[in-house]
């Protein structure tokens, strides 16, 4: 991101609001005798300071608007551009891309609203969009934070109000970034296909070819974290979550919150953000040793869960290809098709093949065509470039690893039970699924309620 001079804080008051120099930060901060979590309310409340009681020191990087721990969300067009606004060169071909903090030329989000009262933290402001000068967004963001503990659950939502009302196709988005000061450099997670089994951890580093410089991976445990040399920093849960994009750019080792070195990682999302949606998340900080971070994790995850989409009043994180799927979701996907054949694909995700044999799908269909097509792709257990990223993206729906079905082709509801384990390739760990529709032309609809993988009797 680039470079932006802020006024350094001038005093720390738990539990309250610390004002500093003309144009530097006004805090609000909440400890509870062990963690103590500051937002920055001159900069829309993204996160600031996050510290151990135990030990005093700030691990979040603020060397720019773009830095912090904040939401941050990205939505067409792919060139955005306002009337009468200007964009920073830097940031030529960005989209639309609110962020808490405020935007590439320094000027800070308005917050709106802030509590600080015991040992929780609401916010509610009006983000910027990063690459452009002084262009609030059309939305609002909020943000609760709660400690517990040496953790704080933090809860982040968009409100969108945007005039645009273009249906743009998904995007990653951040929940949240994160961003920490030179000395916490070592990102840590666990890339292997055995979760919750004590398997060796795996430090993402950056190799010399790489020109981007943040890596990405799928974390089978749904958790990363940046740690210090001696393994002390903060980790970010996020239930559900697989895909993780992160790094180090800059010197290692040493450096404050005004520094330009800087770590780096986020937990993403692939959604669609409509012009009117409500798109909420929550996730879990823990600070302290990499053991403490992952015995957090291991203590509350639901480690047996089988992944599971039931349609009522969201796309689950589904992402759609030559089919639109209108806002807002009631009970079900109703999906409108045209003479191309669509493709539905899920999340990142996590089961294994033995677990789960079957597949349930409970949909409707009024299609010229009366056969799908269930793919289901592998779980990568690596750290990935772009590149390498790119290439095992395209191995992910080949026909050796599908099976089709027969629907019934009358527009009703039914419910279809696919026998997954029959077929030779479906074994090992698995880490997603895609529907391709039947043959449609115009006109042509079907409505998706549920899907879910199942055990076998």
């Amino acid at each position: 991101m680039q470079t932006q001079t802020v006024t350094v804080w001038l005093a720390v008051l738990a539990g309250g609001i610390a004002l500093g120099a003309a144009g530097g930060e006004r805090m609000s901060f909440v400890d509870n005798g062990q963690i103590r979590v500051g937002v920055d309310l001159s900069i829309g409340g993204a996160i600031t300071h996050v510290s151990d009681l135990g030990r005093g020191e700030n691990l979040i990087n603020s060397h720019d608007w773009g830095r912090q721990i904040q939401m941050s969300f990205y939505s067409g067009p792919a060139n955005y551009q306002r009337e009468g606004k200007r964009k920073s060169p830097a940031w030529a071909g960005f989209p639309w891309n609110p962020i808490q903090s405020g935007d590439s030329f320094g000027n800070g989000s308005k917050t709106l609203e802030s509590r600080a009262a015991g040992t929780a933290l609401y916010v509610k402001s009006i983000p910027m969009l990063w690459p452009m000068e002084n262009d609030p967004g059309e939305c609002v963001f909020e943000t609760w934070i709660d400690l517990e503990g040496k953790t704080f659950r933090y809860r982040g939502r968009l409100t969108n109000q945007r005039t645009d009302k273009t249906v743009y196709g998904p995007c990653h988005q951040e929940v949240p970034a994160v961003y920490t000061n030179a000395v916490w450099h070592r990102l840590m997670t666990y890339v292997g296909d055995q979760p919750f089994s004590g398997g060796e951890l795996t430090e993402v580093r950056k190799t010399a070819q790489e020109a981007w410089p943040w890596s990405k991976w799928l974390a089978a445990e749904n958790w990363s974290a940046l740690v210090d040399d001696a393994g002390f920093g903060i980790g970010a849960w996020h239930p559900g979550v697989f895909e993780f994009h992160g790094g180090f750019a800059g010197a290692r080792g040493k450096g404050g919150p005004k520094d330009g070195p800087t770590g780096y990682f986020s937990p993403m999302r692939t959604d669609i953000l409509d012009s009117d949606i409500v798109y909420e998340y929550e996730c879990v900080f823990v600070v302290g040793t990499l053991q403490e971070i992952r015995d957090y994790v291991y203590q509350h995850a639901a480690k047996d869960a089988l992944p599971a989409w039931v349609f009522a009043k969201d796309r689950q994180h589904w992402a759609f290809l030559q089919a639109r799927s209108p806002w807002p979701i009631v009970d079900a996907l109703a999906l409108e098709l045209d003479a191309r054949r669509a493709r539905l694909e899920s999340p990142l995700s996590y089961w294994r093949a033995e677990q789960a044999p079957r597949l349930r799908l409970r949909a409707a269909f009024k299609t010229r065509g009366s056969e799908l097509r269930l793919f289901w792709r592998s779980f990568s257990g690596q750290v990935h470039t772009v590149a390498s990223w790119e290439q095992w993206a395209k191995t992910w729906w080949t026909p050796e690893c599908s099976l089709p079905l027969t629907i019934v082709n009358d527009g009703a509801m039914h419910e279809y039970v696919l026998d997954l384990a029959a077929v030779p390739s479906y074994r090992g760990a698995l880490g997603g699924l895609a529907i391709e529709l039947p043959a449609s032309t115009d006109g042509d609809r079907a409505q998706i309620a549920e899907i879910r993988l199942e055990r076998g009797q």
